[in-house]
């Protein structure tokens, strides 16, 4: 294996045994989605109880980072295209099984598709074969987000907490 063949195999590897993706949309800051890998893509829901939807609307690029689930390092980084699917297919039925048991914490036990179809989204994200991250070619960048404006701050002291060890004053 070589190149494209080699980025795409460890991509497909790494986000098939990681929980998490991170979704970068276009004109909206990353996203950290659960998701599972169905199909050769990676479905997600979004909506509703669900995750919110970071922006994604049908037919768009948007890249996907894949992180080792060991190291939580940036492993790849692909480009994707999304696709909403019809609840009323069997498209959706099969990733809404593969995504079912994936869910933590499931309010309404089996009854959770049902909700996903009357009130959230399923989508793929289907890998265009563009890498733009991968062995041999990762960013040096530190792909630190700025901050996001509020008005909270940490003028003071923190208040005194039981059981946290005090530093004694000489």
């Amino acid at each position: 294996m070589a190149g494209p063949e080699l980025d795409a195999a460890l991509f497909d590897e790494v986000v098939a045994k990681a929980d998490l993706v991170w979704v970068v949309v276009a004109g909206h800051p990353a996203r950290g989605l659960w998701h599972v890998w169905h199909d050769g893509a990676v479905a997600v829901v979004t909506d509703g109880r669900e995750q919110p939807n970071p922006g994604l609307a049908d037919g768009q690029l948007v890249d996907i980072i894949a992180r080792s689930k060991a190291t939580l390092n940036r492993v790849a980084t692909a480009a994707a295209t999304t696709e909403l699917l019809d609840p009323h297919t069997d498209a959706w039925s099969a990733a809404a099984q593969a995504l079912h048991p994936k869910r933590l914490n499931a309010t309404d036990g089996e009854g959770q598709p049902e909700r996903w179809k009357r009130e959230s989204s399923i989508w793929l994200l289907r890998p265009t074969g563009t890498y733009s991250e991968g062995p041999g070619h990762s960013s040096d960048q530190s792909h630190r987000a700025e901050p996001l404006l509020t008005a909270a701050t940490t003028d003071n002291q923190r208040p005194f907490h039981f059981g946290r060890a005090t530093r004694k004053r000489r």
